[in-house]
């Protein structure tokens, strides 16, 4: 009989972990093992909320995730619920397409020297899986008053009461991300924005703020991006350069480089996502959903 989806049990084997791609073995001698060029590129994520976040090379999947431990924690029945991907244009030697489409068949775990062992249906094959290193939310969802009235005074249609049938989810949303961009010992800030009027095909807004001794100003805001962001260790001004990815419109998906001119950030340069991304620290990284951010209350 088929395993039946039910919650995952409050301390599962596998819950808060997250891995990256080691390649996927087919029982077809002749095939063997399949690894990706960049294994960063491919990422699995399993929450404790039993969401699953996925980064597949270019694309993006997020869905549930499901396990059914046997008397060994090692190892027992594991399945995927739906997955909703973005469609992004992979690059023709991805395995971000033949990965989704066996997503849905996995039947089991094991976990083998440090290894995670995603077996599928009818020993159909392995999707093996080693852990992460240095993985974990690089956002913040602390509400920050000060803040929210810089994104207020700069996006004044966000004003507007937005009605919602979900508990406030229908709210925009926000998390953000600390890093000194222009020198002067303050922490600036990233900021995203999500929800209603501030979200497409392409992602939601980014927003760079500088922290000055008054508050926050507005430096740049991008209509679309999606995350992370990457900042360099040093640019070619005292601003220091951002690297923010960018996908959509069925395009392949390219990091682009913005560039302080004296009054805001101007795209200067592009490179495909589907090589080594730039180098740097990132910022917002963790995929945070809507969920997970903080409530961008109006004032009355």
């Amino acid at each position: 009989m088929p395993l039946p989806l039910r919650a995952a049990p409050q301390t599962p084997p596998l819950q808060g972990t997250t891995w990256q791609l080691v390649g996927i073995q087919s029982m077809d001698d002749a095939q063997g093992l399949t690894r990706p060029a960049n294994p960063s590129r491919y990422t699995l994520s399993l929450q404790a909320d039993g969401r699953a976040v996925l980064q597949l090379d270019c694309k993006r999947a997020t869905g549930r995730w499901r396990v059914e431990p046997s008397a060994d924690p090692g190892n027992g029945g594991f399945r995927f619920g739906p997955l909703a991907s973005t469609k992004a244009l992979c690059p023709a030697a991805s395995l971000a397409e033949p990965l989704a489409r066996q997503l849905p068949y996995v039947r089991g775990y094991l976990l083998r020297d440090g290894r995670l062992n995603l077996s599928l249906l009818a020993d159909g094959g392995i999707l093996l899986w080693e852990p992460r290193v240095g993985a974990g939310p690089g956002y913040s969802n602390r509400p920050d008053p000060a803040l929210e009235t810089a994104i207020l005074a700069a996006s004044p249609d966000l004003r507007r009461p937005l009605g919602s049938a979900a508990g406030g989810m229908g709210r925009i949303r926000y998390v953000h991300g600390r890093t000194d961009l222009d020198g002067d010992g303050r922490q600036d800030v990233l900021v995203y924005l999500m929800g209603p009027y501030v979200c497409g095909t392409g992602g939601c807004t980014l927003q760079v703020f500088r922290q000055e001794a008054t508050g926050y100003r507005l430096i740049t805001s991008f209509p679309t991006s999606r995350l992370p962001v990457i900042v360099p260790a040093g640019g070619r001004s005292r601003w220091r350069d951002l690297w923010r990815l960018q996908s959509g419109g069925g395009a392949p998906a390219t990091w682009v480089r913005e560039v302080f001119d004296g009054r805001g950030y101007r795209s200067k340069e592009r490179i495909p996502a589907s090589g080594n991304p730039p180098r740097g620290t990132a910022l917002l990284g963790g995929d945070p959903s809507l969920a997970d951010g903080a409530p961008l209350v109006p004032s009355p």
